[in-house]
């Protein structure tokens, strides 16, 4: 409560001594200054992460009505407070009553009170899992490179043990293997796939002793903070049946845990590895006489988050009801629990601001448009999407009057050097007069607008990443896919995804307000184009035909 009361206090404190500037036109009001002055606050240590649940979130939603509300938008909510108000149900790890228990041959108990994760996190407010336990290397079962950890053992109903990673070379830098897939921690995705063919009971895996680490704590806090709790819209828990046909889950264990399971066999893990990269040949065996118990306890918690909606009416008495909607999502990811903070600047600080200048640009033109324009800031896109799903589903305007969504998620900054020398995978940063498009698939009026606009501002669009098919998904990977599936056509617009993206650098100082402020105006003229178009936004390609 103190938490929030503070963060409270600051809100207005900064509302309160915001610099007053001359009104100017539509396009001439979106500036750099204003743009500064949000992104200051909304992106500040104070807001600590945005992160869903959290004070500063809710900090932050009450900044967004604030501004809708003096800006003379229409709320549209029950409460005429700008905020539609949802429930995420948050479970999180009770680690007071968790453990992982051992019963070793000689019948002693060895309780790991390390904290463990589960994979996916379980349904229910109690897990317990129990059985055998069996070692099995690295998990691998490869016929290119003829090595299978799982040779001669059987691990149906069995408990297995596994390193992460894959045989390394005696520094502990390099796969033995040249199939790259065996490289890094993504490589439990491809070692499952055989071993749930299998039918264990549980994976447990632990970080190999040549990584140096202990657990999933010393690769990020963050991540074992993310794993510690599972949050959805509470409808959507209450339907999951908990049935026992899930997959297995893979639990993250801490190296002591495993050097404890092992003891009963006169072996470590360390020894383990050394025996297996030396020779490339799998060490696998039941530990006789040796079972493991894990049982978690969630605790429930619901969560009341908001998304933050106004309208500016159109002008047409023909074309009013209809709707085009700007959408930008406000959370991030809150702190790394080490004392940084993800401020998430680009992602979405600059949607969100980019929003609210946006809004100002519309109520200063001498005349709404056409159609008429809503103001959409969304929360929980980080956690799975929640706030616009919610809001798909509950619009505050009728949904087949949703002539448009355009959504803007990270759209400040410029293509650097150092994201130009990074080997970080998954890059899409665009240069200074280039656009990633995603979108305008379901309509080729949407397209054809969306085109001309792009031309009106001097900048080019990149379309690589505007098909299904992309191997990272980014159709899909970003708020407008709620509505896209409603057939509602979208749009969505981003500077792209850079070196700093979700890590504590993305800071207010890494942006690049030039880039910033072409990309504000040129969203602004966008939609504003979408809402003046005399014809028909037709969807001729809906997506739920594809």
């Amino acid at each position: 409560m103190k938490r929030l009361q503070y963060l409270s206090a600051f809100l207005f404190v900064f509302l309160g001594i915001l610099p007053l500037h001359a009104q100017k036109k539509g396009l001439e009001s979106i500036n750099e200054l204003d743009l500064k002055r949000h992104m200051l606050f909304l992106s500040s240590d104070e807001l600590e992460g945005r992160d869903t649940g959290e004070p500063g979130l809710q900090v932050a939603a009450r900044y967004l009505a604030v501004q809708a509300e003096s800006l003379g938008l229409q709320a549209l909510d029950k409460d005429k407070d700008y905020m539609q108000s949802y429930i995420i149900q948050e479970k999180a790890y009770d680690r007071e009553n968790s453990r992982i228990t051992i019963t070793a041959a000689d019948s002693s108990l060895a309780p790991g009170t390390e904290p463990f994760y589960i994979i996916p996190s379980p349904g229910g407010d109690h897990t317990a899992i129990e059985g055998e336990v069996v070692f099995a290397g690295y998990g691998i079962n490869s016929e290119e490179h003829a090595y299978n950890d799982f040779e001669n053992i059987d691990i149906q109903d069995k408990v297995v043990l596994i390193m992460n990673r894959a045989p390394m070379n005696e520094e502990g830098t390099e796969a033995q293997f040249e199939n790259g897939k065996w490289t890094g921690m993504q490589n439990f995705q491809y070692k499952m796939q055989y071993i749930y063919s299998q039918q264990p009971r549980a994976v447990m895996m632990v970080m190999d002793p040549k990584s140096g680490m202990q657990s999933i704590e010393d690769i990020n806090p963050a991540v074992a903070k993310y794993l510690s709790k599972s949050r959805s819209l509470k409808a959507e828990d209450e339907q999951e049946d908990g049935s026992p046909g899930n997959p297995p889950g893979m639990v993250l264990i801490h190296r002591q845990v495993a050097d404890q399971l092992l003891a009963s066999s006169g072996k470590d893990l360390k020894d383990l590895q050394l025996e297996i990269d030396r020779n490339l040949v799998p060490q696998s065996f039941l530990l006789e006489g040796t079972s493991v118990k894990i049982e978690l306890s969630m605790k429930t918690t619901d969560l009341e988050v908001f998304n933050v909606f106004g309208l500016i009416e159109g002008s047409d008495p023909a074309l009013k009801d209809e709707v085009v909607i700007y959408m930008a999502h406000y959370d991030h990811l809150g702190t790394d629990g080490k004392g940084g903070v993800f401020n998430g600047a680009d992602d979405n600080a600059s949607g969100t601001v980019a929003l609210i200048e946006i809004a100002e640009a519309f109520k200063m033109e001498k005349k709404s448009p056409g159609r008429s324009i809503g103001i959409l800031w969304v929360s929980a896109e980080e956690i799975g999407l929640y706030g616009s799903q919610y809001f798909a589903d509950h619009p505050l305007v009728a949904r087949e009057k949703i002539a448009t969504v355009i959504n803007l998620d990270m759209v400040a900054r410029t293509k650097t050097e150092e994201d130009v020398l990074s080997t970080r995978s998954g890059q899409t940063i665009q240069g200074s007069d280039s656009v990633k498009v995603i979108g305008g698939l379901q309509s080729k009026v949407l397209m054809k607008i969306n085109e001309e606009t792009l031309s009106e501002a001097g900048l080019v669009g990149n379309y690589k990443y505007n098909n299904l098919t992309d191997p990272n998904r980014y159709f899909f990977r970003s708020d407008h896919i709620n509505f896209a599936r409603k057939d509602i056509p979208i749009l969505y617009y981003s500077t792209g995804i850079h070196n700093d993206y979700h890590m504590i650098s993305d800071v207010e100082e890494s942006l690049d307000y030039d880039k910033f402020l072409k990309m504000t105006r040129f969203c602004f003229k966008a939609g504003l184009n979408v809402a003046q178009d005399k014809g028909p936004i037709k969807v001729d390609n809906p997506m739920t035909k594809w």
